[in-house]
C-alpha cells in the first residue's frame, strides 16, 4: 500500500499485516499513524495472545465507541472456536496477566473482543 498521508514505515506495515486480518485497511492504517505508541505492542501482542488462544485469527478494525461521542477505538478482534466459559476464563487470564500491565494510553486506545465464527 502507498499512502503518501500515511507515515509509519512499511515495515511495520508489513509486519502487522502479517499478523492480523486488517477491516478496512486504510482506516486502521489512519488510527495507528496518529497513534504510532500502539505499534509496538500490537507487534507483540499477538505472542502474547496464543498463550490464551493458540489457533486463533486475528482482526484489527476502528470503531466510534458507542459511549462517548467523538472518540474511536481500535478493536482487536479474537476469533476463536471454544467454549463461551472457556474463552471468557481464558480471556480474564490474558488480561490479568498481560494486558493490564500494557501502558494505560495503550489501553484506552485499543479493545480487544472475542468473536465467534459465523458457523459456530
Amino acid at each position: 500500500m502507498t499512502n503518501t498521508a500515511i507515515s509509519i514505515s512499511q515495515t511495520d506495515i508489513e509486519l502487522l499485516e502479517q499478523l492480523y486480518t486488517f477491516r478496512e485497511q486504510i482506516e486502521v492504517l489512519e488510527f495507528l499513524d496518529k497513534h504510532p505508541f500502539l505499534i509496538p505492542v500490537l507487534l507483540e501482542a499477538p505472542e502474547k495472545i496464543r498463550q490464551y488462544f493458540p489457533d486463533s485469527q486475528l482482526f484489527l478494525e476502528v470503531v466510534p465507541d458507542v459511549e462517548i461521542i467523538d472518540l474511536v477505538l481500535l478493536i482487536l478482534s479474537i476469533r476463536i472456536n471454544l467454549d463461551p466459559n472457556d474463552a471468557v476464563n481464558q480471556l480474564n487470564q490474558m488480561d490479568l496477566n498481560w494486558w493490564v500491565h500494557t501502558p494505560y494510553e495503550v489501553r484506552k486506545n485499543v479493545c480487544t473482543l472475542l468473536e465467534y465464527p459465523d458457523e459456530f
